[in-house]
């Protein structure tokens, strides 16, 4: 299957899940007080394993006066804390140290410069980083997905990465060049996928299949990118379909298939004239689609009425301001790719999620008076969630940590 998305053509012809079990309906006892629609069983061998919202979970009280709450599985009355297959379970450290740690090195503090902050010892806070990221990807997929977007922005940035591999032997620690492949929505400025690696075809279509694998079924978004031939050969892979051309002549072989963009793709490269460094000239280039259609859609969208990146060079801003490994002139770069990615992980949960964006606030109807003296509410905060209609309200990243992922493809989305 050439130029084709092999990973894509999977996906599409596995089988549908399984049917849920029936759900159970207590009729004992006074009625239950307590959500537990999502939280689901743990136990592999229970037929309500995994599933969410079906009644089988009831409160069993704080054991030992303890914060978390106790749960049991009415089917298969297997009981279990509430903070199972979250970064909490098991830990003896107060939780506002853990999800402040996280907090701190979400807002830029460095590894080292974090331990000496809450007193820690780095390994222990480098742990903490792991698990952590392990767990907000896995959330990211869970409640980011089926989106319909109307235009990404993709582009690279340079990251310096500090090597000490085992088999170097007794030479010294190596620096290597690595890049960080990033696609934001432009509406709703939400960070939808990364990629770490270098500079190759192959990364590109890392980042265009992620971003491929949130969109709604039949959206195909207005692509723009910087001049880099690695995305033209990633979006003909992902947005592309089979043609077979009319015959020439009645005699002979027929024309073989070929392979070429779908009607709906539009992909625009802006072309950069430098001079000792500095832009001098912008130009673009339509590579896919036509251009009245391209600017159509930028006037649709709202947020541009010219062709631009500007908003993918200001996400790049932010990451490296708050990633301590992207960082400019800073000695906290990542030793391993594997490090970044745990940063640029827990940074794109805070930044979906947490993090307030100033221009996507919406005017209140009308002022609210806040305590003391104050000024009055004008403004309600929102986050690139909120405006992507993933979510209703502003996350804390504690929240965000006791999420529990159920297992399977249920993709149920916690408002």
């Amino acid at each position: 299957m050439p130029r084709v998305c092999r990973q894509a053509a999977k996906a599409e012809t596995e089988a549908s899940p399984a049917e849920p079990p029936p759900a159970l309906v207590s009729k004992r006892g006074r009625p239950r007080s307590v959500d537990t629609s999502s939280h689901y069983c743990p136990n592999p061998g229970c037929r309500y394993y995994g599933w969410l919202g079906l009644g089988n979970i009831r409160a069993n009280g704080h054991p030992s006066g303890g914060r978390w709450r106790q749960l049991e599985c009415s089917s298969c009355h297997q009981t279990f804390l509430e903070t199972i297959n979250t970064i909490f379970y098991g830990k003896r450290v107060a939780v506002e140290t853990i999800w402040q740690v996280l907090k701190a090195l979400a807002e830029g503090l460095d590894i080292r410069a974090t331990a000496r902050v809450f007193e820690l010892d780095p390994n222990t806070v480098e742990s903490w980083l792991g698990q952590a990221a392990q767990h907000l990807t896995a959330v990211s997929h869970y409640l980011i997905h089926d989106l319909k977007l109307s235009q990404v922005q993709v582009d690279e940035l340079w990251a310096l990465l500090g090597q000490s591999e085992a088999e170097l032997g007794d030479q010294r620690r190596r620096r290597s060049q690595g890049w960080v492949w990033v696609g934001i929505d432009p509406v709703s400025k939400l960070m939808l996928a990364y990629v770490v690696g270098d500079r190759s075809l192959a990364y590109a279509q890392l980042l265009i299949h992620a971003i491929a694998a949130l969109l709604a079924p039949g959206c195909v978004p207005l692509f723009l990118s910087d001049q880099w031939s690695a995305y033209e050969a990633a979006l003909l892979t992902h947005f592309g379909q089979w043609f077979q051309p009319s015959r020439r002549f009645s005699q002979g072989r027929p024309p073989q298939p070929r392979w070429q963009p779908r009607p709906e793709l539009h992909y625009v490269q802006l072309v950069k004239q430098r001079v000792k460094g500095r832009v001098v000239r912008v130009t673009y280039r339509v590579v896919y689609g036509s251009l009245e259609r391209v600017q159509a859609l930028l006037k649709a969208s709202g947020v541009a009425q010219v062709i631009n990146t500007a908003f993918i060079e200001r996400l790049n801003l932010s990451i490296r301001q708050h990633v301590a490994a992207l960082g400019r002139k800073v000695i906290s770069f990542a030793k391993t790719e594997t490090g970044l990615r745990h940063q640029l992980s827990l940074w794109q949960a805070y930044y979906n999620f947490c993090l307030p964006h100033l221009a996507l606030r919406l005017p209140l109807p009308e002022p609210q008076p806040t305590k003391g003296k104050g000024s009055p509410k004008k403004w309600q905060p929102r986050t690139p969630a909120t405006a992507a209609g993933v979510t209703d309200h502003l996350w804390r990243l504690e929240e965000l940590l006791l999420i529990r992922v159920p297992p399977g493809p249920q993709l149920v989305r916690v408002n």
